[in-house]
């Protein structure tokens, strides 16, 4: 089965420390978003209460419109933080596909995992310096082309 949706991580995965993108990023979004696909965020956000208090911390030229309202995922909002299984389950329930449709990609490695293990398929990223988001459409497609 092919993927229909694409949930991102954002730290350190899309973006880093202070409010910055990482190298590839925005290039990696309109890319795919290009090719149809749903995108959708899982991140972990503590104690902020806000959206606000949430676009704080990313760059200023972070456009939340670029992902699915239901598919983002705030453990804030929804009460829920990865790694644990329910923040993905969640996810896959609100993209209204199988999860096998579903991809996750993330720095963490015990996240993909735990994406894995609700049957949704994963991509573990490196970090900047060595950034491979200029790489992973790429990825996708190669990936996509064995099943």
């Amino acid at each position: 089965m092919a993927i229909v949706v694409i949930f991102f991580d954002l730290g350190e995965t899309l973006v880093t420390k202070p409010r910055q993108w990482l190298r590839d990023a925005k290039a990696l979004l309109d890319g795919v978003r290009q090719q149809g696909l749903r995108l959708g965020i899982i991140s972990n956000t503590g104690d902020l209460t806000t959206r606000a208090q949430i676009l704080d911390l990313l760059p200023t030229d972070f456009d939340l419109t670029r992902f699915e309202p239901v598919l983002t995922l705030f453990s804030s909002e929804v009460g829920m933080e990865k790694p644990h299984k329910a923040i993905f389950e969640e996810a896959v329930r609100r993209a209204g596909v199988p999860a096998s449709q579903c991809l996750y990609c993330s720095e963490n490695i015990v996240e993909t995992l735990m994406a894995q293990h609700v049957g949704m398929r994963s991509i573990r990223v490196q970090t900047s310096p060595n950034s491979d988001l200029a790489a992973l459409q790429q990825r996708i497609a190669d990936f996509e082309a064995l099943m």
